[in-house]
């Protein structure tokens, strides 16, 4: 059995009403009954900071090197901390290169949220190209293959633009440390968390929330799953595409992907509310379908979360019965190690205050 404990999670103090966000009536500010309530997740792993702040100076340094290293990219790496988040979720890893490697695939899809999907300085509110935009980041790391002619024009394309040149070097990197299996099971993810990014603009470009069982389906797609499913990259060996493959190792990866992606939804609430004119987190959704307070949908969100953990480890222990294979052992573990190290990163990091 996964060892288990209960965290305190502090619950939304006094949030002020969404104007103008239709579908958010209900998120109207919450009282102050409750100020924490109950997370479960496994304890956090040991921090290693020189090895967190290493691979932070090399991220800052790749986006100088392929054109994204403006003052404000490089101040946000720092901010996210990625080296720090990528040492917490894998603790068996202790290769600084595949770690590095890690944290580009974790910043080059940044880089497309930011740039392509988020209305920003990057992107105006009426801008139409999230769809078309997502396609060519799929294809920097999932190449076409064209005509002579066609082909030398979307490359120089690709070389041009500092977010397709990001996905593609960081995708080659990758590349160097894994087997094509792990590479194309990688390629699949992202293409899946892509389609997430678009479901999630086409929500936005409305105007409104989805119902909370519609938000989640969407969930598993955008989510951590990308980095979670690098687990057995980073440790230096595979799990058997065979096994990988079977259908109670991909419960066990899509439950624990949409538990990590929870926590992100959790731990960003009030900032998502303060900055977005369409708060887009579990909490916000459960509250307007629901017409409840933002404090009782929190409360709600971590339920949810913890649901899923019970699930996930009903799930783990048919896996491991099912597989006695070690390299499906190690990976199970793996995955517990990254909601592990998602939960205590998501609510100990300067990005979500």
């Amino acid at each position: 059995m996964i060892e288990l404990i209960g965290h305190e999670t502090p619950v939304p103090a006094r949030q002020p009403h969404t104007d103008g966000a239709r579908g958010t009536s209900a998120c109207t500010a919450p009282g102050r009954q409750r100020t924490t309530t109950i997370l479960h997740c496994p304890p956090p792993p040991p921090e290693r900071p020189q090895i967190a702040a290493e691979i932070n100076d090399r991220l800052a340094a790749w986006l100088g090197a392929i054109g994204l290293g403006s003052a404000e990219n490089i101040a946000g790496v720092y901010a996210h901390d990625p080296g720090r988040g990528i040492t917490l979720c894998h603790p068996g890893s202790e290769d600084v290169e595949r770690m590095t490697a890690a944290g580009k695939m974790i910043v080059a899809e940044t880089a497309v949220d930011d740039y392509f999907c988020e209305t920003n300085s990057h992107r105006a509110a009426d801008d139409q190209t999230t769809g078309p935009n997502l396609s060519l980041a799929q294809s920097a790391i999932d190449a076409p293959c064209l005509t002579s002619t066609y082909q030398a024009r979307w490359e120089k394309h690709r070389d041009n633009s500092p977010v397709l040149r990001a996905q593609h070097d960081a995708f080659n990197d990758l590349k160097q440390i894994s087997s094509p299996a792990q590479a194309q099971r990688i390629r699949h993810d992202i293409a899946q968390l892509y389609l997430g990014y678009n479901a999630e603009n086409g929500w936005r470009t409305i105007n409104r929330l989805p119902p909370a069982w519609q938000y989640l389906a969407n969930r598993q797609m955008n989510s951590f799953r990308p980095c979670l499913t690098l687990t057995d990259v980073l440790d230096g060996y595979e799990i058997p595409a065979e096994s990988y493959a079977h259908p109670l190792v991909q419960d066990c990866t899509a439950r624990a992907a949409l538990i990590a992606t929870l926590h992100n939804d959790l731990a960003s609430c009030e900032r998502e509310i303060r900055e977005h004119g369409l708060p887009f987190n579990l909490p916000a959704v459960l509250a307007a379908e629901e017409r409840i307070p933002l404090d009782e949908a929190f409360i709600k969100a971590c339920d949810v979360h913890n649901e899923l953990i019970q699930a996930l480890e009903e799930d783990t222990e048919r896996a491991a019965a099912a597989l006695p294979d070690p390299t499906v052992a190690r990976y199970l573990l793996g995955l517990w190690s990254w909601i592990a190290g998602s939960r205590h990163w998501h609510f100990t990091t300067a990005r979500h205050t």
